[in-house]
Parts: structure tokens; sequence; C-alpha cells
């Protein structure tokens, strides 16, 4: 298999930053000086945090191997700070630092940290890795400091890379001698870096999109054809939710384990040949749906088992797609697939985030019981429950029944949460 990076960024909108003592979201700025061959990374971190429901305590989880050097809160080191093992299933090695203090109910924190250190743990199936061929670090270390209940973020980071690297990351870009800068300015979930000593960039325009194309050895006739196949994507989301506003970039890591992920604006994928991608069109063009609609559906709780709401709309959206562009026999070819693959899962209520069945609930039994419901309620009202969905912003189950009974009936919100129990 070839060794393959794709980066496509799609940018769609930016938002300005108030250096005010009130901030709407965390904010990072950060020096980033990497050696990906020795795996060593140096930081310097300001993060500024709002004072929503925090208390008199902060928590962050950082790598475990990497040292904190210097650590300040409002340019004092006034607090208290423990340490314990991350009880976070995709970050098993972090550290969960704790700072307490009676002082940290100001309108907006402000942290700084300077940390360093050789990263060379990680589980075999993190998608997460830094090392000479190949880095691509994020939350699943994480390698800045980090606590997602703290909400989406934004950030400027300055990245000093070896000599022999380029580096990607979403958000504008500039370059200053050695320097790249990188600013982010829609609220995201993660920064994630990637390196490698090979990267070439194509930008194209996609509606009010600009697409940027970032690979190694893609022809230009897979690109077209990648394009193409966003264009249809795009074309239909834009059709069926609400405005986005955030800064969408697809990455296809040259990474063989770990599998594909998607952030708040970004899409994370292993690598694949020219050949694959036309032999498994359809599937390819499914992925990409469902990893684009998190654009939209992200809202609920990752953590628990409300995320049936991201990933089931996420995967179900995808089958719409299918549907619309590839004909109603592929759209079925897939239902049957999922039928098989769910028979004999627990219910989709409540069911264990960190349990064996949960990858079939959220990706296989939870899109099926979506199509229950469209056949039920029609396609034009189910596509109009998925825009007051995202209009109203729900992110839990008991808001979704809500919706649903406003728009439809209380039977049949009683009924869905019938089935969402079976």
């Amino acid at each position: 298999m070839k060794n393959l990076l794709l980066i496509i960024s799609i940018t769609i909108a930016l938002t300005s930053f108030d250096e005010a003592d009130t901030i709407d979201h965390p904010r990072y700025k950060i020096k980033l000086s990497i050696d990906p061959a020795e795996q060593y990374i140096d930081v310097d971190c300001t993060w500024d945090i709002p004072n929503d429901s925090r208390g008199n305590t902060i928590h962050f989880y950082l790598h475990r191997q990497l040292q904190i050097l210097e650590l300040t809160i409002n340019g004092n080191e006034s607090f208290t700070i423990s340490q314990d093992t991350s009880d976070i299933r995709y970050m098993p090695c972090a550290i969960k630092y704790t700072l307490t203090n009676q002082g940290l109910k100001n309108n907006k924190l402000s942290l700084h940290l300077k940390y360093s250190g050789r990263i060379t743990e990680w589980p075999e199936w993190s998608p997460n890795v830094i090392g000479e061929e190949w880095t691509e670090i994020g939350s699943y270390f994480p390698w800045y400091p980090l606590n997602r209940n703290y909400g989406t973020f934004t950030y400027e980071v300055e990245v000093l890379p070896d000599d022999n690297y380029l580096t990607f990351m979403m958000g504008i870009e500039a370059v200053d001698n050695n320097w790249a800068f990188y600013a982010n300015e829609s609220p995201t979930n993660d920064i994630v870096l990637c390196a490698s000593k090979n990267l070439k960039t194509i930008k194209k325009e996609i509606y009010q999109y600009s697409l940027c194309v970032a690979h190694s050895t893609f022809s230009d006739s897979l690109i077209n054809t990648l394009t193409a196949d966003i264009r249809q994507i795009l074309f239909l989301y834009n059709r069926w939710f609400p405005p986005g506003g955030n800064t969408m970039c697809l990455v296809e890591s040259m990474r063989e384990k770990g599998g594909g992920y998607a952030r708040l604006g970004g899409i994370y994928l292993p690598g694949f040949t020219d050949a694959d991608y036309y032999d498994s069109r359809i599937g390819y063009t499914r992925y990409l749906a469902h990893e684009i609609s998190h654009l939209w559906w992200h809202r609920a709780d990752a953590n628990t088992w409300e995320d049936w709401l991201n990933e089931g709309f996420a995967e179900y959206t995808a089958l719409m797609v299918l549907r619309e562009i590839h004909g109603q026999e592929a759209f079925e070819e897939w239902i049957e697939k999922k039928i098989k693959q769910s028979d004999g899962t627990d219910p989709v209520w409540q069911y264990d985030r960190n349990g064996e069945q949960a990858y079939t609930i959220l990706n296989n039994k939870t899109p099926l019981l979506l199509y229950e419901l469209e056949k039920r309620i029609g396609l034009e009202q189910f596509r109009r429950l998925m825009w007051d969905l995202l209009i109203d912003s729900g992110s839990t189950t008991y808001e979704f029944k809500r919706i649903l009974e406003n728009m439809e009936s209380k039977e049949t919100a009683d009924w869905f949460f019938g089935i969402l129990k079976s």
C-alpha cells in the first residue's frame, strides 16, 4: 500500500477574538517545538478559560510523559495541585491534574504552562502517533492541556518543526522563516498537528467553500473525483441543514493503525490508494458523508449514551446521501447490512458507551431506528425534524423527544422512545 497523505481543508466562516475579560470559549495560545524523529516536544502554552460552572477547581489532562516545568494561574502560583490516573477511556496515557484555589472565580482565568518530554507510549489502537515517518498528535495523547467539559475552543499555535518536516493544522496558516503559524477562530474540539517530509497543496473552490487538497502521491484524477464527491455531499447538506460555521479538513494520514475519526471541523483517515477509492467508492462516499455531517451532529455528550444523537444522525444522514447519489438499491443494501450486524444487540436506551456493543449500537442499530422514524413521519417531515433539532441545538434525548412531540405528536414521540428501549 502506498504511503499517502491527503488533507482536504474547507474554510467556511471565521469570527474574531476579543481580548476582554469575558470570553465565550476557551482559547489556547501555544508555541510548540517538535522533533518527530526524537519523539520530543517542548511547549509554551497560555490557556484562557471562561468562568461558567468551573467553581474553585480546574481539571485538565496531559500525557504522562510530559513534564510540567512551570505552571501559573493569572500570574501566580497560589494553588494546590493533585494528580491522578486518567478516567477517560480514549486518554489512557494521560494524567489528570486538579488545581484548587478559592480565588478561581474570576471572569476569565489564564493558565500558563511550560512542559516538555519524549512521547514514546501510546496504545496500539491510538490514532495519535509521533515518529520519523509520520506524526499526528491531538487529544488522544493529549499533547496540550485539555478538559472537554469546558466546551469547544479556539487557538493560535506557532510550530517550529525539525528542518526536514512540513506541518499541517486546521486554521489559517502563515509561515515565517522556520515557524508555521496556525489560527483557528472557528470553535473546535481538538488541536491536531500532522507532520511529514512531503506535502503538496492544491486549492479549489466549492460553492462558498475554499477547498485545499494537500497530498503526497494522489493522482490528479483521484483529487478531481474526491472534489466531485465532496461537492455532492455539501450540496445535499446545504439543502438539509442550517448553515454551518466551522472550518473542515480531511486528513489522510500515513499511519496504518488507529482507524479514522472526526473532529469539529476535521476528518482524519488512514491511508488508501487510488484503486482502493475507485473500487469502494460507495463505501468511501458514505464514510465521507458521515464524517462531514459531524460539522452539524456534534452537540450531544460523546462520553455518554447520548452520543447516539451524534453518531446515529451522522450515519443515517450518510445513508440518505447514498440514496440521493447512488440510488435506492445502494441505500437498501446498507440497510440490510445494518440489520444483520445489529441483530441481538442491546437497546440504544442507556447503553454502555464504553461497552463492547457501543460501536454496533451507534453505527448500525441507531440508524435503523431513525429509518423507522422516517418511514412513520415521511421524508420531508424527517428532514424538517433534523433542521429543527439543529436550530434548537438539541443535545439530549429528552430535548429530541420534545422537538419530535411538538412537530408530530406525543404518540409518535412515545413510540420512538419505546423503540429506543427495545
